[in-house]
């Protein structure tokens, strides 16, 4: 009866569509958190716009959250811990959350990444509820959605319509469906829906919009990018302790789903056990820990600390998930033995290959990467749920890497490439790059099986059409946009733990020894640089430092001389050698951007001349005089700017 005077009430008044839905989730809480003392409940609607700071919460382990009102059955116990990880199938191998690169068609390639007749029979387990779970060879056990926005998410607008919800369709019944969506049978669950806040009323009332159609809410303390403290969130929270507190308990004492947490390690372990214990007792049923610090992205990413993760598993009693360093099956083989945890989540090794997860001795481990990419395009193509463009050609760009590093017009036809001409321009593309890699193809011979890893480098060597992780020379590390890269950063630990600069047994994770080795290519002589130097370089130094030394010749202190090369100054200064490949760059960056904007260019005198074609009537005379003819034309180019 509350609840649905609440939403008389708000129809009577003019409030947003998220003040509407914090509304009634405030309404909800206040119920329950009343409901054992008075037999009647008031709610004043607000005069202005809603504010979070008092917001009633049930106090934890109160027997009213589940109690019905007026006499109605008991609600369905929520479970939690290991019994909420046994009823999604106790997973192992875990898809991470990624800023629009784990979207429903890429989750269900994840789950599904090899044809049935490659991949051979399906599986399924039972849970203890009964509940039966369908696994695909090489398949994830478990998929979390791309980051949601809290306050975005509710002020969406869209549903029920064709478009859906830009950031979890509830139009379609495919993301977070179960059965058959697009071919795959078992569907896009067990599925967790991550969300970034820093209110807990946003949250919670976004949170309730999606919580019949997943397994579990997670809250995003991990990223650590210079928008998410623009916003507030992410890894930028872990110093308010009090509010990472009361955004994991609203959620717990009120949603019928578990939440979970993922977030990052503090350079302290102490600090790092007492944060994760925090999360815990307020009410965080999984935890995934990522091994890098808040301070590890950029040019600072280094290797996840996996012997850090492990001090969490032990510290905490529910599941915990490890993130970080995970580039081929054996990697997440050997993580799981070493932290102990219950399951490894990756991004950056996924986008290289979605079938990172069959198993190493498999002969598909490392499949056609152009069969990766077709699959995914029929997917998409299946879906009625749309398919952003911009994560269709993100997915294609990695997929399709190893071709496209040394074609830079391939590129640019994939970035022309629009939804309004269908999948068949992407499709054309792949075709043309089968083509191409036909003669590695043939060299590697029919009985092709992916070799040992290279215990000297710690990499896998793969010919040119196979399915390879990404390795940069400079590494770039987004989080949620995946990119785990395994370079150890200058005065990390790792630098420091042997030959190998690995913190692990048995594992060569690009250090610099194993990366200049892989590159072919001397390391700087600055004993913690991770650059390389110029073969022809006479101080055998990298640009910034070869730089640094010149100028220090010419005055400056070392001090200041390798502040300002660090940021990028004293152009000019460094050995004919550097000086000349610098420009050499930039000629051949200004070349790539010139031919982006041909590009476009045409594909918007293309999109005109298709405009103007459909304002000629049957009579075949032009619509509007001329003045309203070159008005259009303006306005379709301003428009496709």
């Amino acid at each position: 009866m509350l609840q649905y005077k609440l939403k008389q009430d708000c129809t009577s008044r003019d409030l947003s569509a998220s003040e509407k839905s914090i509304y009634l989730a405030r309404g909800h809480i206040a119920t329950m958190a009343t409901s054992t003392t008075t037999t009647t409940t008031t709610i004043t609607a607000p005069s202005g716009p809603i504010e979070s700071s008092t917001l009633p919460i049930q106090a934890e382990g109160s027997s009213s959250s589940s109690q019905a009102i007026n006499g109605l059955a008991e609600k369905p116990k929520k479970l939690g811990g290991y019994d909420f990880y046994r009823s999604i199938g106790s997973p192992r191998f875990v898809v991470a959350p990624m800023v629009d690169q784990s979207e429903l068609a890429w989750r269900l390639l994840s789950r599904s990444p090899l044809p049935p007749h490659l991949a051979g029979p399906s599986s399924s387990v039972t849970t203890p509820e009964g509940k039966t779970l369908i696994r695909h060879p090489g398949g994830a056990d478990l998929c979390y959605t791309p980051m949601i926005h809290a306050k975005m998410f509710l002020d969406a607008r869209g549903e029920g319509g064709r478009n859906g919800d830009g950031q979890f369709n509830l139009t379609f019944d495919e993301e977070g469906g179960e059965g058959v969506v697009a071919g795959i049978e078992g569907g896009d669950r067990p599925v967790i829906v991550q969300f970034c806040a820093n209110d807990p009323d946003i949250l919670l009332a976004a949170a309730k919009k999606i919580e019949h159609r997943c397994d579990a809410v997670d809250i995003n303390f991990g990223c650590p990018q210079g928008i998410a403290k623009r916003g507030h969130y992410g890894s930028f929270l872990q110093d308010e302790w009090d509010l990472v507190h009361k955004l994991i308990s609203t959620l717990h004492e009120n949603l019928s789903i578990p939440v979970t947490a993922k977030f990052r390690i503090f350079p302290d372990l102490d600090k790092t056990i007492a944060y994760a214990k925090m999360m815990e007792a307020a009410g965080a049923q999984i935890l995934t820990c990522h091994g890098r610090t808040r301070e590890m992205k950029g040019q600072l990413t280094g290797l996840a600390d996996w012997e850090m993760i492990r001090e969490v598993k032990k510290a905490v009693k529910v599941p915990v998930f490890a993130n970080g360093n995970i580039l081929y099956r054996e990697d997440v083989d050997r993580c799981l033995e070493v932290t102990g945890c219950d399951g490894v989540m990756t991004a950056e090794g996924n986008l290289s290959n979605p079938a990172i997860f069959v198993p190493a001795d498999h002969p598909h481990s490392h499949p056609p990467f152009t069969l990766l990419a077709t699959r995914y395009l029929d997917i998409v193509e299946s879906l009625e749920t749309p398919t952003a463009g911009s994560a269709i050609k993100s997915h294609l760009f990695r997929l399709l890497k190893p071709v496209l590093d040394t074609d830079e017009e391939l590129r640019i036809k994939i970035a022309a490439c629009t939804w309004s001409d269908g999948l068949g321009g992407f499709r054309d593309i792949i075709s043309d790059i089968v083509r191409r890699v036909e003669p590695s193809r043939k060299e590697a011979g029919p009985d092709w099986r992916p070799p040992p890893i290279d215990s000297t480098t710690g990499y896998r060597p793969l010919p040119l059409f196979a399915a390879q992780p990404q390795i940069r020379p400079i590494p770039v590390s987004t989080e949620i946009g995946g990119h785990e890269d395994m370079v150890t950063r200058p005065g990390s630990p790792t630098t420091a733990a042997g030959e190998t600069g690995s913190p692990i047994p048995g594992t060569v994770l690009a250090s610099r020894q194993a990366r200049h080795s892989l590159l072919h290519a001397p390391p700087c002589v600055h004993e913690d640089c991770l650059a390389v130097a110029a073969s022809r370089c006479p101080t055998r130094a990298c640009i910034v430092h070869c730089r640094a030394i010149r100028a220090v010749e010419a005055g400056l202190t070392e001090q200041e001389a390798e502040a300002e090369a660090a940021k990028g100054g004293l152009v000019g200064m460094g050995c004919e050698a550097h000086e000349e490949k610098m420009k050499a760059r930039k000629d051949r960056m200004d070349r790539k951007r010139k031919n982006k904007v041909e590009a476009r260019e045409r594909a918007k005198a293309k999109k005109v001349e298709g405009k103007q074609r459909t304002r000629v009537n049957p009579s075949g005379d032009s619509v509007g005089s001329g003045t309203e003819e070159e008005r259009f034309v303006a306005e379709a180019v301003g428009a496709t700017a």
